[in-house]
C-alpha cells in the first residue's frame, strides 16, 4: 500500500513539474515584428542577444559566436534593409564594426530573459 502511495504521489510531481516546464518552453517566432526605437537589447555572451521590446522578450541565436555583439554595446536590428524589424528569417544584426546574421528568433517569457540577463552581468 504504501509502494503505491509513493509511486502515486512521484507520478503527480512529475506531471506538475512537466506542465510548469512546458510553460517556460520558448516558441519560435513565426510572423514579423516590427521593433518600436527604444527597444532594449542585452548580449547573452558571443551566442545570444536578448530583446526586451515592453512586455515581450525575444532571444535571437546566431549558430554558434557573433563577434559583432562582443565588440559593441549598441546594436541595430533589421530585416532585408527594413529597421527594427525582427522576422523568423532573414534577420541581421549590425554594429558599427560587424555584422551577423540571425538563424533562429524565440520568444520568451519575462522569467526566462531574466535569467539570461542575470547571467550576463
Amino acid at each position: 500500500m504504501f509502494k503505491f502511495k509513493s509511486t502515486l504521489i512521484l507520478v503527480a510531481l512529475l506531471g506538475f513539474a512537466t506542465t510548469a516546464h512546458a510553460r517556460q518552453e520558448s516558441e519560435k517566432l513565426a510572423d514579423c515584428v516590427d521593433l518600436p526605437a527604444d527597444y532594449q537589447a542585452t548580449r547573452f555572451g558571443s551566442q545570444y542577444l536578448l530583446v526586451k521590446d515592453g512586455d515581450n522578450y525575444y532571444r535571437l541565436g546566431f549558430g554558434g559566436s557573433c563577434s559583432a555583439i562582443s565588440l559593441s554595446s549598441s546594436v541595430k536590428i533589421s530585416t532585408e534593409g527594413q529597421a527594427n524589424r525582427l522576422c523568423p528569417k532573414a534577420t541581421k544584426i549590425s554594429t558599427k564594426r560587424d555584422s551577423c546574421d540571425v538563424r533562429e528568433v524565440m520568444r520568451v517569457d519575462e522569467h526566462e530573459y531574466q535569467q539570461y540577463a542575470r547571467k550576463n552581468r
